[in-house]
């Protein structure tokens, strides 16, 4: 959908012949159970992590990928074998609300509701190329979308789409709650500030101003601070990161990242003391190429991997277990052939790898 998907394809054939013999040997820890018909109805004090396989692009092979995270069983089509329809082009992102989870198909143009428990496909909200969902209530949640300045207001509950927020510049992307405002990104190559919503009004009502321009996605860490990561290496615009005081314009610091250097995805541990983010380098060399990490009052930005991406590969998913803070790596592999996610401990330690469907770019971790 975005301009880094379309690199991608541009590159994948090349990457799918090469990414077979780099790749064998990271694949005997993959686990063997993986089960093609639907999972059982989650039980009590279950816990799974589903991973969002976006697919490729223009091919409708999206799908929800389940493993569970006592058993380590795994569960290939969830949406499929469970509602016997495909999930649809693009899968973005995921998040969990109340008693349902929704799913953001971006290229298919529709939000759907699942049954958090049984994975029952409980409705649709027609939202033209959804990204992220960000919970402000049991009864109100935002969807930022792609190709457009608006943020759709949604009923959870309802399915109803209730509203919009015209935003002062286009493409609304990562959003972070904090009280009663919503940050919101929009990756806008003219923008550079971070916008800031009431939540109760739901009006755009002031913007802070960050390093660098196109910002993407904001996070925050255990004391509150934002941290608001921008660029768009395509279409010249490096890549940044602003750290924010809490609710304030103030920039505690900002790093510029060096031409080229495509970055994306940024995670805060559990402990909220370390941001980790994905280097990418689809031309299949390995200089800033694989999962950095840093600490959150480190002065300067890390120049060696944490987990290095070999030749001929790069990263697409990142995730952190809430509970054992295993890291979750998504290896995407082209975009042409299944992908596979990789568990490391917290000292970068490999755990197990295990296949998915196509396009492993986002983790959700449901107790």
């Amino acid at each position: 959908m975005d301009s880094k998907i379309y690199k991608i394809l541009s590159y994948s054939l090349v990457a799918c012949v090469l990414l077979a013999a780099c790749n064998k040997d990271r694949n005997k820890g993959a686990q063997p159970s993986v089960v093609e018909e639907a999972p059982p109805v989650k039980g009590v004090g279950e816990r799974n992590v589903y991973v969002a396989c976006e697919g490729s692009l223009g091919n409708g092979n999206a799908s929800l990928f389940m493993q569970n995270l006592t058993s380590y069983t795994s569960y290939e089509d969830v949406f499929f074998s469970v509602n016997d329809r495909s999930l649809g082009d693009v899968f973005q992102s995921m998040e969990r609300i109340g008693d349902r989870i929704f799913l953001c198909v971006n290229n298919s143009d529709k939000v759907i509701a699942i049954n958090a428990t049984t994975r029952v496909q409980e409705g649709v909200i027609n939202i033209p190329k959804p990204r992220y969902i960000l919970e402000i209530n049991p009864e109100k949640a935002y969807v930022s979308t792609l190709f457009s300045n608006k943020v759709y207001i949604i009923n959870p509950k309802t399915l109803d789409i209730t509203g919009t927020i015209d935003m002062p510049a286009q493409n609304p992307e990562g959003m972070l709650l904090q009280g009663t405002k919503a940050y919101i990104c929009t990756w806008d190559v003219n923008c550079d500030k971070v916008y800031i919503v009431n939540i109760v009004t739901d009006q755009v009502i002031d913007s802070f101003p960050i390093a660098g321009y196109a910002p993407q996605q904001v996070v925050a860490d255990g004391y509150n601070t934002v941290w608001v990561l921008s660029g768009n290496v395509e279409k010249k615009r490096n890549a940044a990161l602003t750290q924010l005081a809490p609710g304030s314009k103030d920039i505690i610091k900002s790093f510029l990242f060096k031409d080229k250097q495509d970055v994306m995805k940024p995670v805060i541990d559990n402990g909220g003391n370390m941001l980790y983010f994905i280097a990418v380098d689809y031309n299949g060399n390995t200089g800033y190429n694989g999962i950095y990490r840093m600490g959150i009052t480190d002065g300067i930005l890390p120049a060696v991997p944490f987990i290095p991406a070999q030749k001929y590969q790069y990263y697409w998913g990142l995730g952190i277990d809430p509970v054992s803070d295993d890291i979750y790596v998504g290896d995407p592999k082209g975009f042409v052939q299944k992908g596979t996610v990789t568990v490391y401990d917290a000292n970068g330690h490999q755990k197990r790898t295990f296949a998915t469907g196509v396009g492993p770019g986002y983790f959700y971790f449901d107790e």
